[in-house]
């Protein structure tokens, strides 16, 4: 559902998946659908022109949805109501009210559910959580993560409704009530927090785990469209820990994460929230002065041909096999990212947005 960037290398990683097939393509015009399915080599996969016709369509057995951000709590309602199960890609809400609205949808009909938090589906992911328990840098206090880039625009500027990012001004201005223009980050969003800050949350959430509050929040706005471009927060966990952020779509940052235990640090490189490699380095004695030498971790991503758009992405087939394994057990969650923990997660969200909203 939805032919965006995203969509393109979401469809090149399922060809190449000998358990999966495009079975269908919705689009909100039967020629873009079209398009879209010819351009990637899956002519055998019937085309919608709307995502009415999509969801009710018998030969699909799950929806990945890859529309505009600001239609994600529609699209997944529509979905589910039809009772087809959802992948959806993030951030599935601008708040968690919206999200808990869509969860508890999910939960009522037994359907399955995903927001496509995919960092939580990579092997590197899986290895650091052991080393974490395994106590390789002792106990976890600290951790950190920034992901901040220069904002990019196809157009000189953006139409923006909400949080979120409509792409061809000209297209959907007179369809947009309350439209603004603003210059927005070329993925299609102009808010720092939706794009590019839930990654840093759910990856702070993902050390600690349990409950939490934000401690503090400092940000800039558009001056034109009061939207968040760039973000900073402390967030402290009921386990003791303390995690900081800073999102942006104003400059450039190393784009890593750092997890800071009594015995040592993780360093996870660029690209964090899609990891192949990261590296402990145990740092004891008075004033933790007896540094080790780095220990590296590195793990290949799957063989699979591009081009792509987005970096990594051929670890999409992991979040993928996830929702094929889950639909085959018949299982309504994915253990990676629960319900509960997706709700955690956008608490935050929601709670470091409401500083400024």
């Amino acid at each position: 559902m939805g032919t965006g960037t995203i969509a393109t290398d979401f469809v090149r990683v399922l060809a190449a998946m000998p358990d999966a097939a495009v079975a269908a393509v919705g689009s909100r015009s039967a020629e873009r659908a079209a398009a879209f399915a010819a351009e990637l080599g899956v002519p055998t996969a019937t085309t919608h022109g709307s995502y009415e016709e999509l969801v009710a369509d018998p030969q699909v057995d799950v929806i990945y949805i890859a529309t505009p951000s600001s239609r994600h709590v529609s699209d997944s309602i529509l979905c589910l109501q039809a009772g087809k199960p959802v992948l959806c890609e993030k951030s599935m809400a601008p708040t968690a009210e919206e999200a808990d609205r869509v969860l508890k949808l999910a939960r009522q009909r037994g359907i399955f559910f995903l927001h496509g938090v995919w960092s939580r589906f990579f092997p590197a992911m899986r290895a650091i959580r052991e080393a974490i328990a395994s106590g390789a840098i002792g106990t976890v206090y600290s951790a950190h993560a920034s992901f901040c880039q220069v904002a990019r625009a196809p157009l000189p500027s953006i139409l923006c409704n909400g949080s979120i990012t409509v792409r061809r001004p000209s297209m959907y201005m007179s369809h947009v009530p309350g439209a603004r223009r603003s210059l927005a980050d070329g993925a299609g969003c102009c808010s720092a927090m939706a794009e590019t800050g839930i990654y840093c949350i759910q990856f702070l959430s993902w050390v600690f785990g349990g409950d939490a509050e934000v401690a503090g929040v400092s940000y800039d706005l558009d001056r034109q469209s009061g939207h968040d471009t760039h973000v900073a927060a402390t967030v402290r966990f009921g386990s003791g820990g303390i995690g900081t952020l800073e999102c942006s779509l104003k400059h450039a940052s190393p784009r890593e994460a750092v997890i800071c235990g009594t015995r040592g640090v993780i360093r996870i490189p660029f690209p964090f929230w899609c990891p192949t490699r990261f590296t402990i380095q145990r740092m004891e004695g008075p004033a933790s002065q007896r540094w080790s030498e780095p220990e590296v971790f590195e793990y290949d991503l799957p063989s699979i041909t591009g081009p792509f758009t987005f970096v990594h992405s051929e670890g999409l087939a992991y979040e993928a096999a996830a929702v094929h394994r889950c639909l085959r057990a018949g299982h309504t969650e994915a253990d990676e990212f629960t319900s509960d923990e997706c709700i955690r997660v956008m608490r935050l969200v929601s709670q470091i947005r409401s500083y400024w909203q």
